[in-house]
């Protein structure tokens, strides 16, 4: 009896050292994540500043070259030097050179785009989280049960449409964006044309759709974004040079789509030939009961 009353009497304590154990290891675990990132961090520096000494290598040796071959200018019996005569590795250099400094300028474009787009993204989902509360505020101070449920379906509507606009413009398709059936563009077959959308219709589709987006119509918190994106298309659509560029895209799209389709129905027929030489005299009678039961 005293030992299981000894054994009470630490039974918080065991807890309490198990408990400490269990923060240990959560404490340990983070602490290797952080340092696996800091690993990671150091690790990019180094090849970035590996990729910066081999730049300004690269730079050194162009001036040398061009002041080597200054210094020789200068020299008797220069004019009288073929091209032959040039040091061969200069022109290697400057393409070395130039390739080093347009993929710097190019990472550097990317990096920048990259922060611009996450800065827009943050800002966006700020307005959006402010439009929601304030939606809410707005529905709690309704007493009306009945307008409540209206308030609650229009923004349901609301949403969908916005989620709609925002789907559209993220895949490319401008066209339904402003709520155009011409999904592949213009489409010629000789002197006949077809979903041929002049700017008139545009401007239509634009203001219908606008009223639709625009955030002091709209309760979804998106709207903005939608309200932008509709902006967007409507200038593509509106410029006919930048039209012009997205329909070649559009018939280029279009064309992959039809060959990889018709390459589907091809690889089909050759297999449904290769299964009745294989069924043999039993073939036809099993076409005829799979069609029945299709």
């Amino acid at each position: 009896m005293r030992g299981i009353f000894m054994t009470l009497q630490h039974c918080p304590t065991i807890s309490r050292v198990q408990s400490q154990d269990i923060s240990q290891e959560i404490e340990d675990e983070f602490l290797a994540e952080i340092l696996a990132e800091e690993e990671k961090d150091a690790a990019e520096m180094a090849k970035l500043e590996a990729e910066m000494r081999e730049l300004e290598e690269l730079k050194a040796q162009h001036q040398k070259m061009h002041q080597d071959q200054h210094a020789n200018k200068m020299k008797p019996g220069w004019n009288n030097l073929n091209k032959g005569s040039m040091p061969e590795g200069l022109n290697d250099i400057e393409e070395q050179l130039q390739r080093k400094e347009a993929q710097a300028a190019e990472a550097k474009k990317a990096e920048q785009q990259a922060a611009l787009k996450e800065a827009e993204k943050k800002q966006s989902e700020e307005i959006a989280r402010q439009r929601e509360a304030a939606y809410l505020a707005e529905l709690e101070r309704i007493q009306d049960e009945k307008i409540r449920k209206e308030m609650q379906r229009q923004k349901r509507r609301d949403g969908q449409i916005v989620q709609r606009v925002l789907r559209n413009s993220e895949n490319e398709r401008h066209y339904a964006v402003l709520g155009l059936k011409c999904k592949w563009g213009e489409i010629k077959l000789g002197p006949i044309k077809f979903c041929s959308v002049p700017p008139s219709e545009v401007k239509r589709a634009y203001r219908t759709i606008a009223r639709s987006v625009h955030p002091d119509k709209n309760r979804d918190g998106r709207a903005g974004e939608a309200f932008d994106a509709l902006e967007k298309s409507a200038a593509l659509l509106m410029d006919p040079m930048k039209k012009k560029d997205y329909d070649v895209k559009l018939q280029r799209q279009r064309k992959a789509v039809f060959d990889q389709s018709l390459l589907l129905i091809q690889n089909s027929c050759a297999m449904l030939v290769i299964g009745f030489k294989l069924l043999g005299p039993f073939a036809t009678p099993i076409a005829i009961l799979l069609a029945l039961i299709i």
